[in-house]
């Protein structure tokens, strides 16, 4: 059977792919080997924002001293809640896929000659051929997953049942989440990070960074930095050794949650055969545009690269399938980052760091959040928002930690990708009271200073 376009997997990606072909008027299909929504809506964003939201709910009744009682969450309730909202954002997809008439194909695609996919047996022919296999877990040789009490990240969201002891290998941006979740549940949390700090991510500054350790370790979360550890035995307990600065010690746990190394997912794809470049990490090299080196080919979401997120893959896949059907359109330049921990973590750009590493001259703006009337009204003064803008006033990152930071960080990306200055960002009002209003604080101090 004949296509405009194939899209090769059906993640959020492909599913953004496919669908914004289609409405351009391309004859469409997504072949997924297991389920539509792939890692994002099965066993990562969508699970674990769920879970994560539930057990929030929990703290912020449990330090609410105008509320009587014990509140303890239902594990197997809350399985099920979370199962079903997988489900009713995945008929939302479908009903969608239905609308525009796209295929959906059920198998493993093998690919070894352009504009040919061979799946189930069968041949499609394509004139547009879109990749999007996404990502996978590495086993690494010091940490070798077992899918029993060694596991990756998404696997250990969606175990039936959780042991009380649980190591996180690795500080970045899973591992907060993970531990933010585990440690409502009163788990007992280790995290064991090489780096010397928390979440060595591009883009998040490191105080932070250190705002998070901080708010992780009063709820009981021990952090290792700096650390070099490895698996030494995973038949009944898993025992680490763990290499410190100052020593080395044997750390113990019922279960290891590794949330270091992935890979790309190019299985049954001959991309030397179809003359699609990759980095040496074996990513697929894409222009702002999602093509590949073949101009027949394109590329969304992880299996394109870093920055190895859904909300990439989502924005990649709306700029393939513009392309693809005629319109001209290229990735922004300024991409939003989330992380749901226990206090929201919103960033966008560059931070001081970085742009004085890259000889950019910055100044930076903060409002502590104690300063905004709606986050003592939701009882999460804690926090603060930092932006670094040039000698204009033009804005060139914000870092951002505390409630709504990860709706708030949106409306700066917007400012950033239109290129808006402090001046723009004043004129606008922000309505009273909500926690946007950080961004009017931001924007009055950035021009005149402390007014009041």
């Amino acid at each position: 059977m004949n296509y405009d376009v194939v899209v090769v997997g059906g993640g959020i990606g492909g599913l953004t792919t496919a669908i914004r072909s289609a409405e351009l008027g391309k004859k469409v299909a997504i072949i997924e080997k297991e389920e539509l929504g792939g890692e994002c809506l099965n066993r990562a964003c969508i699970p674990s924002k769920t879970l994560i939201d539930a057990v929030k709910l929990v703290y912020k009744t449990s330090k609410s001293n105008w509320i009587n009682g014990k509140v303890e969450i239902n594990y197997d309730k809350l399985g099920l809640f979370k199962n079903e909202i997988i489900k009713n954002v995945k008929d939302s997809f479908t009903s969608v896929l239905s609308k525009y008439h796209i295929d959906v194909i059920k198998g493993q695609a093998s690919i070894t000659r352009e504009g040919e996919i061979e799946v189930n047996g069968n041949t499609l022919t394509t004139d547009m051929t879109v990749i999007a296999t996404g990502s996978e877990p590495l086993s690494l040789a010091d940490f070798p997953l077992n899918g029993r009490n060694v596991v990756d990240p998404w696997t250990a969201m969606n175990l039936p049942s959780l042991p009380n002891d649980i190591i996180i290998v690795g500080g970045g941006v899973a591992g907060v989440e993970l531990a933010t979740l585990f440690r409502a549940m009163n788990k007992d949390v280790t995290i064991i990070e090489l780096m010397p700090r928390l979440l060595p991510v591009p883009g998040i500054d490191i105080e932070v960074a250190n705002e998070v350790k901080k708010r992780l370790e009063e709820k009981g979360v021990k952090i290792y930095l700096n650390t070099k550890s490895k698996i030494l035995k995973s038949e009944d307990k898993v025992i680490f050794t763990a290499q410190t600065p100052s020593s080395t010690e044997e750390v113990k746990g019922d279960l290891a949650v590794i949330t270091i190394g992935r890979k790309p997912v190019v299985n049954g794809i001959d991309l030397k055969a179809i003359k699609v470049e990759t980095d040496q990490r074996g990513y697929i090299k894409v222009d702002s545009r999602a093509r590949t080196s073949n101009p027949k080919v394109y590329a969304v979401g992880d299996v394109a690269g870093a920055p190895l997120s859904a909300t990439k893959a989502w924005r990649q896949g709306v700029v393939a399938g513009d392309n693809i059907g005629g319109k001209n359109n290229e990735m922004p330049k300024y991409i939003p980052s989330s992380i749901f921990a226990d206090l929201e973590i919103g960033v966008v750009g560059q931070t001081a760091e970085e742009l004085k590493k890259a000889g950019v001259e910055a100044r930076e703006i903060k409002v502590f959040m104690k300063e905004i009337p709606r986050a003592w009204t939701l009882n999460e003064p804690e926090g603060f928002l930092k932006v670094y803008v040039d000698s204009t006033g033009k804005i060139l990152g914000a870092n951002m930690v505390g409630e709504g930071a990860t709706e708030v960080i949106n409306t700066l990306a917007l400012a950033m990708e239109l290129s808006l200055k402090l001046s723009d960002l004043y004129r606008v009002q922000f309505s009273h009271p909500t926690i946007s209003e950080v961004i009017t604080e931001i924007s009055q101090r950035g021009i005149y200073g402390e007014i009041y």
